[in-house]
């Protein structure tokens, strides 16, 4: 389905083009919902320098800010034992150890690898999921309740003020060592329906609120509407898997059209369509590998893979 020619009708998003769209060469951290793991990792498969949720999936604005400020020891005070499996209350999957030592490596790991990633980045993209979050008995607000419970937490409702106000400042905080750093915020697509539908309305108008004053507070921050083309645009239940809440493959291909439309630069349009026939290529490989056809096969790879480098090349010197 292409983003230029639908062929049902619809009520569309109006797209604006980026002012500073992001070039082929510059670094960016993803983090946030599983719509991140949408985006980012297709980005990366196009040889963009992406690294995409290095602590996994994380649906609160404030958790993200938490694991991206605090230091590895606070991160490590939220490890507990649960019937002899080593987690983190901050951490979902893949954070699961059958030690602490072994738990406290994939952290520092997963830590270092974001610090890393962010001291070169040159866009923070940042997908937020929910405004409610849990806050338990002895260790106040997590990001993980981990089946455990329900008496040990009680369930809030961030405020806009907060949220805001929290980004806000951090925002401030990273660009004192890293000026040029920009900011993507969007609003993940997927409604929580194990909330109720209301509590999910409510939810998501407080993190587009706070997204809004972000936006209008601060230089060079920009806003994906991913909500709105997947729940106006596309608001058919065929563009939805069988929960009825997540995107089909279709439904995320569309918003990639559009998120490549809007934020990424035209002059690298060339290399992103090598990279995906490179990767068709690579997933439909000749059954005998001694065959002319694969000989064949595997002259046509070489000679994209070397157009891709010459172009990453020339792109990387401009």
């Amino acid at each position: 389905m292409s983003a230029e020619k639908n062929p049902f009708r619809r009520t569309p998003v109006t797209l604006r083009p980026c002012p500073e769209p992001i070039s082929k060469k510059e670094h960016s951290l993803w983090l946030g919902s599983c719509f991140t793991e949408n985006l980012g990792p297709w980005l990366s498969s196009l040889g963009y320098p992406v690294l995409a949720n290095p602590f996994g999936v994380i649906f609160h604005p404030l958790i993200m800010g938490k694991l991206l400020f605090s230091d590895l020891t606070e991160i490590q005070s939220y490890n507990f034992c649960k019937e002899g499996v080593w987690l983190n209350f901050l951490l979902g999957s893949p954070f699961a150890a059958a030690s602490e030592e072994e738990l406290n490596e994939q952290i520092h790991q997963a830590s270092s690898a974001c610090r890393q990633q962010l001291e070169s980045s040159d866009w923070l993209v940042l997908t937020f999921g929910t405004a409610f979050n849990y806050q338990h008995e002895a260790r106040g607000m997590v990001g993980k309740c981990h089946k455990l419970p329900a008496k040990e937490f009680e369930k809030c409702l961030s405020s806009v003020q907060e949220i805001t106000s929290s980004w806000k400042a951090w925002i401030l905080k990273l660009r004192e060592s890293n000026p040029g750093l920009r900011i993507l915020l969007s609003l993940s697509p997927v409604r929580h329906s194990r909330d109720g539908l209301e509590e999910n309305a409510l939810s998501k108008s407080i993190l587009r609120l706070a997204i809004e004053e972000i936006k209008t507070g601060l230089p060079s921050v920009y806003y994906f509407p991913a909500w709105e083309i997947m729940n106006d645009e596309l608001r058919d239940y065929r563009f939805f898997g069988k929960d009825l809440v997540h995107p089909t493959e279709e439904a995320v291909d569309y918003l990639r059209q559009h998120f490549e439309q809007r934020f990424l630069r035209a002059e690298d349009e060339k290399a992103r369509r090598l990279a995906e026939e490179i990767q068709m290529m690579e997933k439909h490989r000749p059954m005998a590998s001694w065959s002319l056809e694969a000989e064949r096969w595997k002259a046509r790879l070489e000679e994209k893979k070397a157009a891709f480098a010459s172009l990453s090349e020339s792109r990387n010197k401009a």
